[in-house]
């Protein structure tokens, strides 16, 4: 973890700068993108509120990049791809390779957090941040010129990832059944809310996986039923 002398100095506000390619204006907006709940913070003292706004603005800056750029392309293959463009690894990895790990602060006494896992969430609070300091343009800006063009390749995003999620409900059309992901019961501990999801097939439980989001728990219960049920990759590949 950084010195909190960083942390107040020119030096983060260069990073900043130097991250997004803007001049930022409210600095305490972008300090709270990189402050885990895990601090023993109160919940708008963390990152987690610009965390639920910045993943709607990526999600909507993604949407409309890809509309764009793929016009005679179905709704399905444009939410898949959307999907796999904003998937927790890839975020975690991008947000690595933009060195906001750096600039994490979290409890680090915590051993079942690391900055690797974090990372992402801390990358959708900054987008979060931009969009409040600067605006939507200036956060789609950032989006399309300091992540989609230097860390996502569509191509190799296609080959590489699998949404199980998609294709369990891609399935469930084919074959007249009926999916879904139910939420079993959440519970907060160590600053952490915990999710358990049901993945459903014809009222029936069929896998179960827990996380400390929502999303992930969903894809780990897909990707169980899968198995579950007996089906490959290669079916839809």
């Amino acid at each position: 973890m950084l010195p909190l002398s960083f942390l107040r100095g020119g030096k983060f506000k260069k990073k900043i700068r130097q991250v997004t390619g803007l001049n930022p204006s409210n600095i305490k907006l972008y300090r709270t993108a990189f402050r885990h709940s895990s601090l023993g913070l109160k919940e708008y003292e963390s990152n987690e509120r610009l965390e639920f706004l910045g993943d709607a603005v990526l999600g909507a800056i993604i949407a409309e990049y890809l509309f764009q750029k793929f016009p005679y392309r179905s709704e399905g293959y444009l939410t898949e791809l959307r999907a796999k463009m904003v998937s927790r690894n890839q975020l975690n990895n991008i947000g690595v390779r933009m060195g906001l790990d750096e600039l994490l602060r979290y409890n680090e006494a915590d051993l079942l957090l690391s900055r690797r896992t974090l990372v992402g969430n801390a990358l959708e609070a900054l987008i979060g941040a931009v969009f409040l300091d600067r605006g939507y343009a200036a956060a789609r800006r950032f989006i399309l010129n300091k992540i989609v063009k230097p860390f996502l390749n569509i191509e190799e995003i296609e080959r590489a990832e699998f949404n199980y999620k998609s294709k369990l409900l891609e399935w469930s059309q084919k074959t007249g059944m009926q999916v879904s992901f139910v939420v079993k019961d959440s519970n907060r501990s160590n600053h952490r809310t915990f999710y358990r999801v049901a993945a459903v097939v014809n009222s029936e439980e069929v896998a179960v996986a827990e996380d400390t989001s929502k999303k992930n728990a969903e894809k780990a219960a897909a990707r169980l039923a899968f198995e579950k049920l007996n089906l490959s990759v290669e079916q839809f590949v």
